[in-house]
């Protein structure tokens, strides 16, 4: 006991058992008798009395003031310092004093926090959360069930450091360093992968990493494009387009509306091959392979039957096909031959001449 404060013995009882002569107790932060004292941790001594009762010796604690016992335990030496519970300012050795601890239990798990590593249940040891306030919160870390206030649990994150960056994944607003933040991202696991999107580096499995594709939306159908399957809401997967450049626009064609640059949409084009030639048609320069490019044939439907042009193997419905008249101008009238009903301009109309060729 301290020297300098004067020391009364108060009278105590434990439910009729009767406390060891000399044994060494501390008295916690509690109540006493309603009456709340400071945090310090004070250490006392028991004498042996007969009877029910026993004699507690405390320092700086008015005679009057009856300690309540369950507020007492034996003491130990919990961190293996060589110093009695009683005396030691950091009881389970975590950095942080006692008297900041204090005999709450913020866990629930029974055992108070001054002798707690792990105050708040998540997994994560005070020692390592240390008593600071990352997100400013007003509640210290090694309390704080989200120390970074990204929506996902310290318990979640863990101390481990998923990107590389020196920071922990509990204090790191970008666990998995894309770009796109733990709160935007959040614990779901959208391609179900067994990955949480805030650690998963392609959130979709389409094969284009979110870093990539951003939180930004393109098609704007409310969907970031790292979470959306069709990014540019085109009709074709994101992991069919991928995130290659095909007409060198700078434009990845998960994006490009237009992917290889024929003047036709890719909604419009789509994935189909009518050519046969293993080339989807929002890619093939030539679609229907009669040697006339998609971008000179185009999207219009110059015969009316409803096949547009990039698609008609007979844009002008003459019955010559347009690989056999080409993108020539036969008599300059300023009209390819592949859409001249008269292509010689001799008055006898490519549909009536091909029959007689064919007859």
């Amino acid at each position: 006991m301290p020297g300098d404060r004067p020391a009364y013995e108060l009278p105590l009882v434990r439910r009729g058992q009767r406390l060891e002569s000399s044994d060494h107790w501390k008295l916690a932060a509690s109540f006493l008798a309603g009456v709340l004292v400071s945090v310090a941790i004070v250490a006392c001594t028991t004498t042996a009395m007969s009877g029910a009762s026993n004699s507690l010796r405390v320092a700086g604690v008015p005679k009057s003031v009856h300690i309540q016992a369950d507020l007492l335990e034996e003491a130990d030496d919990l961190d293996g310092d060589g110093t009695p519970d009683y005396n030691d300012d950091d009881t389970d050795e975590d950095g942080i004093p006692d008297s900041v601890e204090g005999y709450g239990d913020s866990d629930g798990d029974t055992t108070p926090d001054f002798r707690d590593p792990d105050s708040d249940g998540d997994m994560i040891s005070d020692q390592v959360e240390k008593h600071v306030d990352s997100d400013g919160d007003g509640i210290y870390n090694y309390l704080d069930l989200d120390s970074d206030k990204d929506g996902v649990t310290d318990e979640e994150e863990t101390d481990a450091d998923t990107d590389g960056d020196g920071k922990s994944d509990y204090l790191d607003n970008d666990a998995d360093g894309d770009g796109i933040s733990d709160r935007v991202e959040t614990n779901v696991d959208t391609d179900s992968d067994g990955t949480a999107d805030y650690l998963d580096d392609d959130s979709d499995g389409d094969n284009i990493s979110d870093t990539e594709e951003g939180a930004f939306d393109s098609d704007q159908d409310g969907t970031p494009d790292y979470l959306d399957g069709d990014s540019d809401g085109d009709d074709i997967s994101d992991t069919i387009e991928t995130n290659k450049d095909s007409d060198g626009d700078s434009t990845p064609d998960f994006r490009d509306l237009d992917s290889d640059a024929d003047l036709i949409r890719d909604a419009t084009e789509t994935n189909a091959d009518p050519d046969g030639d293993e080339i989807g048609s929002y890619l093939d320069e030539d679609s229907d392979a009669d040697n006339i490019p998609d971008d000179i044939e185009g999207n219009r439907d110059s015969d009316l039957d409803g096949t547009s042009d990039y698609l008609d193997l007979d844009s002008d419905g003459d019955s010559a096909h347009d690989k056999l008249e080409g993108n020539i101008d036969t008599d300059n009238d300023g009209m390819a031959n592949y859409l001249d009903l008269d292509s010689d301009a001799d008055g006898i109309p490519d549909s009536v001449e091909m029959v007689s060729v064919t007859a």
